[in-house]
């Protein structure tokens, strides 16, 4: 009998360790910070590196920036050729070179520098697993908009232009299109167009994505520094974005060779785009700016000056922020000694931050309704602008 009550004290404590150990488990569990939604809370807008690879390289690197109050984001394109100095092998090269599948942390490490900016998530995709994805959603609605049939490397590559939709393989196909004349800037347009495609398509899918059918599948796609929880809550929180109103934005600079690659590097040893990021994070937190229209401003950039190229470059500056270029030509006469602002359609706000740009203080209201209607803003470049800004 005394052998017996010891067994069975035996297995009751067995059994009690068993139980305390299960409600450690389901506390541990229950618990758990959700990394992404204790980042929303705080307020701040979040970003996080999206990256598309074919398994050694990216084939699309951006930064997403959300603002969780206004619900305002914006897209940074990464160019693979972006030059900038790899801390890690101390000297210049693309950023595509240190890029490892396997472990991202060196890459984000060196977006981070290059933007000034921290990313707090990373989501990475390989081409099979977009491939996938983009099948789970039911495909993917873009814009091409021009005809595309070329054959590279014994490849073709057949799009026809307008509004389409693409399966898996198809989006990949475009994604992996690489033709020789291609200019950067025309690659990180329709990588943004892909993103925006892509977002549009999680939107559609939202509360099935997070389901408790569909989410395992979906959390197997993606290689992220988050947990399942925080995971799930980033795809409502993508669900959530208006693709439509996305901020769209790139990396401008000079392309120069370097050890027989093109490498480009951005403007003013990178100073611009830290300024361009800064600026724009300052701006999606801003409730009033997108419901207003105040990241979609139209701008006409009229050189008044005999320096050939300064509309276009400083064209390029105003898109690399977000603006839209509306028209670009010469002024009439071409011998202004000042930059001058103009708002053509009585929106001062509009205009001034169109100036604070370039350090303009002469803004100006010039109202004219037979106009083209499509220009908010008109700068006519002086002699005083010296490619960035307006010396005073």
């Amino acid at each position: 009998m005394a052998l017996r009550r010891s067994e069975n004290a035996s297995w009751f404590f067995a059994l009690i360790v068993i139980l305390v150990a299960f409600l450690v488990v389901w506390a541990s569990l229950s618990l758990r910070i959700d990394l992404f939604t204790e980042a929303i809370k705080e307020g701040a807008t979040i970003s996080m590196l999206i990256v598309i690879d074919d398994g050694n390289r990216p084939l699309i690197s951006d930064v997403l920036y959300y603002h969780p109050e206004t619900r305002n984001a914006a897209l940074t394109a990464i160019p693979i050729e972006t030059g900038t100095l790899l801390s890690v092998i101390d000297k210049v090269g693309r950023l595509e070179s240190i890029y490892n599948p396997g472990n991202l942390e060196t890459y984000q490490d060196a977006v981070e520098t290059l933007l000034g900016y921290p990313i707090s998530f990373v989501i990475r995709l390989d081409s099979d697993d977009f491939e996938r994805l983009v099948d789970h959603l039911g495909g993917m609605d873009i814009f091409i908009p021009n005809e595309i049939d070329d054959t590279i490397d014994g490849v073709r590559y057949l799009f026809p232009p307008g509004s389409v939709k693409l399966d898996g393989a198809k989006a990949l196909s475009y994604v992996e299109y690489r033709p020789a004349e291609e200019s950067i800037t025309e690659r990180v347009e329709r990588e943004h167009r892909v993103i925006q495609s892509l977002l549009r398509s999680i939107s559609g899918n939202g509360n099935r994505l997070v389901s408790s059918e569909v989410f395992p599948y979906i959390r197997d796609l993606f290689d992220s520094n988050l947990d399942d929880r925080s995971l799930s809550t980033l795809m409502e929180t993508l669900a959530a974005i208006d693709s439509e109103r996305l901020v769209m934005q790139g990396i401008n600079g000079d392309q120069r060779s370097l050890k027989g690659e093109n490498v480009l590097f951005p403007f003013y040893d990178g100073n611009l785009i830290k300024e361009m990021v800064q600026k724009t994070n300052k701006t999606l937190a801003r409730m009033d700016v997108l419901g207003d229209d105040a990241l979609l401003i139209n701008v006409e950039i009229l050189n008044g000056t005999d320096l050939s190229g300064l509309a276009s470059r400083t064209a390029q500056l105003y898109k690399s922020f977000g603006f839209q270029i509306a028209a670009i030509a010469n002024a009439e006469p071409s011998d202004y000694g000042r930059t001058i602002v103009l708002d053509r359609k009585g929106n001062p706000e509009a205009a001034k931050q169109v100036a604070e740009l370039i350090r303009c203080e002469q803004i100006h209201s010039q109202i004219d309704e037979r106009r083209d209607e499509t220009v908010d803003v008109t700068i006519i470049l002086g002699r005083d602008f010296d490619g960035r800004y307006v010396k005073n």
